[in-house]
C-alpha cells in the first residue's frame, strides 16, 4: 500500500511580519484591485484592444496581482508566528547590539522578512547563525568576506 505524506507548509514569522501580510493582502484585495479594474475599463473605452499596449500591460499587471493575493493567502494560512519568551537569549523578533569597537544593531527576523539595508537579519543567515541562542555578554565570531570578527553581545531587547 502506498501513501503520500503530506509535507508540512509552514511560514514563520514575526508578529510583525504578519501584519505586514496581511496588510499588503488588504491593499491588493482592495486598492490595488480597484485600480486594474479602473485601469482596463479605460483602455476597453479606447477601442481596438489588439493594438492597445495599456490593455495588455493592465491584463499582465492584474495576473501579478491575483497571483500575489493567492501567495499571501497561503503564508497567512501556514503562518507560523514565533513568540520569545526568553529575553536573555537570542531569538527570532529580537533587537540585538553587537560590539567590536563600534556597536551595531540588528533585527533578528524570519528568513522571509529579512532586508539587510534596514538592519533586517535572518535567523539562517551567517551572523543569525553566530548569535542565536547566545546571551548578553557572549563573544561570537562571524567570518565576513573581509576575514573574522569577533564581536561581543552588549544588548538583547
Amino acid at each position: 500500500m502506498s501513501f503520500k505524506m503530506r509535507k508540512e507548509k509552514r511560514y514563520e514569522t514575526t508578529k510583525k511580519g504578519f501584519k505586514k501580510l496581511v496588510e499588503e493582502l488588504k491593499f491588493r484585495e482592495q486598492e490595488l484591485r480597484a485600480k486594474i479594474a479602473n485601469t482596463l475599463n479605460e483602455m476597453r473605452n479606447q477601442g481596438d484592444l489588439r493594438e492597445n499596449d495599456g490593455y495588455s500591460m493592465a491584463i499582465e499587471e492584474q495576473n501579478i496581482n491575483e497571483e500575489k493575493i493567492l501567495e499571501l493567502k497561503d503564508k497567512i494560512k501556514d503562518a507560523k508566528i514565533i513568540k520569545d519568551t526568553n529575553k536573555n537569549m537570542v531569538n527570532i523578533g529580537d533587537f540585538v547590539t553587537l560590539k567590536d569597537g563600534k556597536r551595531i544593531r540588528y533585527e533578528i527576523t524570519s528568513e522571509h522578512e529579512a532586508n539587510p539595508l534596514e538592519r533586517k537579519i535572518s535567523h539562517k543567515s551567517p551572523i543569525g547563525i553566530a548569535i542565536m541562542g547566545k546571551k548578553v555578554g557572549d563573544k561570537v565570531t562571524i567570518s565576513t568576506p573581509k576575514g573574522d570578527i569577533e564581536y561581543t553581545i552588549e544588548k538583547i531587547s
